[in-house]
């Protein structure tokens, strides 16, 4: 007979093996690595709460056969304070099948918080949190692309299609010449860019958002360690942060996100008041432009649904799901509404395991 408790740092070496085992791809290049990351995102992260632990299930000869992450986020609902948890990499022994993912899920969604949440979810993972009583976001589930050099991104995606890598260089002299022919993406009228810090996210978010029933809850000391993680993952390309000022110096909103040059950026966060949204979008597509982006692509945010439709964005629902789960109903209904702000730099899609 097995049983769940609290993940420890003495289990860490046990995880690191167990991830390996139960997944084939990992962004850490070693044991040590992986096992240093854990240590950092749940036990270093300055939301640490012993009330909302990460936890573990041992098999009857006390083995580790299971895992779910947990990272507590604290949030604003109706200008009241509430406690997140953001669930991670699941994770099960590939020969302890059976009923141990169901029991860390159960067990994890009757924790405490809130509000229980999961962006990068796949598709056993939303029917067993489904089964469980939880329940799918559809609109943050799906994705948004904005081609900002049309011709190399068409190109590449009907390469991609047809597996044929080669196509995309034999297409290339055409691609290059009609993005050529197309106009720079011009900056929005009227609007200064200058660098995004933690002291300025922590200070504006409230009245960026004060739209939203439901937003997250930031700190200048907790968003420095936070965008010290993201900025630590080379992988996804450069990390920029902009803040949009009006000519008069007030803040209209800001971008994060990471500039692939040649390739598709990846969105974390667009913040901004609700009739500037569409501006805000401009100065990024505009600075993702400057840096050679061919393409931005990020999740679904409602308040950004009809900026992006104006845009010409091309929407999709091949990603990952995000899940939710409360004993609020209110709550729930705020985020189906589109009346709630949980931004990929309040999930996990920013942890790079």
């Amino acid at each position: 007979m097995g049983r769940i408790r609290q993940f420890a740092p003495d289990d860490i070496p046990a995880v690191v093996a167990l991830r390996r085992k139960a997944f084939r791809h990992s962004e850490r290049p070693s044991a040590d690595d992986l096992g240093a990351y854990l240590e950092e995102i749940f036990f270093r992260n300055p939301w640490r709460d012993e009330a909302i632990p990460s936890l573990i299930y041992a098999n009857a000869t006390g083995a580790i056969v299971g895992f779910i992450g947990v990272v507590p986020r604290p949030a604003m609902f109706q200008d009241q304070p509430i406690r997140v948890a953001v669930g991670t990499q699941l994770m099960v022994d590939p020969d302890s099948r059976g009923l141990v993912g169901v029991a860390l899920v159960k067990a994890f969604l009757s924790g405490p918080q809130d509000l229980s949440f999961a962006d990068l979810a796949s598709d056993v993972s939303r029917r067993l949190w489904e089964a469980l009583g939880g329940a799918v976001s559809l609109v943050q589930s799906l994705h948004w692309t904005q081609p900002l050099r049309p011709g190399r991104f068409h190109a590449g995606r009907l390469a991609q299609r047809l597996h044929a890598r080669a196509l995309a260089w034999a297409l290339r002299p055409v691609s290059w010449a009609v993005d050529r022919l197309k106009a720079r993406w011009p900056l929005a009228q009227g609007l200064l860019e200058a660098p995004l810090t933690p002291t300025l996210m922590a200070a504006h978010l409230p009245e960026l958002l004060a739209h939203a029933t439901l937003r997250p809850r930031y700190d200048k000391g907790s968003l420095r360690w936070l965008l010290d993680q993201l900025a630590a993952t080379g992988k996804r390309g450069e990390l920029h942060g902009v803040a949009a000022r009006g000519v008069d110096g007030a803040l209209v909103g800001w971008y994060l996100y990471y500039a692939n040059a040649g390739g598709v950026g990846q969105v974390v966060q667009v913040a901004a008041r609700r009739e500037r949204a569409g501006d805000v979008l401009q100065c990024l597509f505009h600075h993702a432009w400057e840096q050679g982006v061919v393409a931005l692509a990020g999740r679904v945010e409602p308040g950004l649904l009809a900026a992006l439709g104006a845009q010409g964005a091309l929407l999709s629902r091949d990603g990952p799901w995000v899940l939710l789960q409360s004993e609020h109903p209110e709550l729930l209904a705020a985020i189906h509404s589109g009346d709630g702000f949980l931004s990929r730099l309040d999930g996990e899609w920013w942890m790079s395991f």
